[in-house]
């Protein structure tokens, strides 16, 4: 079976990370049983007149070093985050052959508006790194310096964007034009056929998606089960 959907592969996003990376005076410690090396997160707005956050800074007690990037071994990493993105990208097929790589453009930082929000979330994770608190343990700002602000900080924040591995959108929940799957998650025009993952989801969550994913999958069952049933 065939289906003319235009949306299937659109609607590509993510969250995103730049990090901001300091050395450490003395020797960091081991990460403690159980804990991993993110040890703490904040949830913060660009505007506090959103409905919710939409800056997600996080805290490595290691250097989190990129390709091309090097340092001491002991230092930590402020991540500044970005979890309500608008820029979209898109995901395609390269060819008829079904072992061909997919063509994946991520589009991240098309939008203004996002760069500007990693910006603002670098000033916070500044300001946090930079506190008296920090005082015994904060060395060197070596990634991207101190000196990097205005138009360079915006320079580093493109070149060091990373992923967040929160991938989702290509196959969106929806009654408009570009939407892929019904509020059942059936595939328009393909009977018999759900889509039951995060590329359902017409914006990403705020958060991170594992768990809102076990959501979809319990729902998506209770639908399946009822229409098995009739009911």
């Amino acid at each position: 079976m065939v289906a003319n959907l235009p949306g299937v592969g659109q609607n590509l996003h993510d969250h995103t990370l730049a990090p901001l990376i300091y050395a450490s005076k003395k020797e960091m410690p081991p990460p403690r049983p159980g804990l991993q090396v993110l040890h703490s997160q904040l949830y913060w707005y660009t505007d506090e007149r959103l409905p919710s956050p939409d800056l997600q800074p996080l805290f490595f007690h290691l250097p989190m070093y990129l390709p091309g990037m090097n340092g001491p071994e002991h230092g930590f990493t402020l991540m500044a985050g970005h979890v309500r993105p608008i820029s979209r990208g898109y995901l395609k097929l390269s060819s008829t052959d079904p072992e061909a790589p997919p063509i994946i453009d991520p589009n991240y930082l098309a939008e203004t508006h996002d760069v500007n929000a990693l910006k603002l979330c670098f000033h916070i994770c500044r300001s946090i790194a930079e506190a008296s608190a920090l005082d015994e343990w904060r060395g060197e700002e070596l990634y991207p310096g101190r000196h990097v602000t205005g138009q360079a900080l915006e320079r580093y924040i493109r070149q060091t964007v990373v992923t967040y591995h929160h991938q989702v959108g290509t196959c969106k929940m929806g009654l408009d034009s570009l939407a892929v799957v019904d509020p059942e998650l059936r595939v328009y025009g393909v009977e018999g056929l759900r889509v039951v993952d995060a590329s359902i989801m017409p914006a990403v969550v705020s958060g991170n998606t594992n768990a809102p994913v076990i959501m979809i999958a319990e729902k998506a069952a209770d639908m399946i089960k009822a229409a098995a049933n009739g009911s």
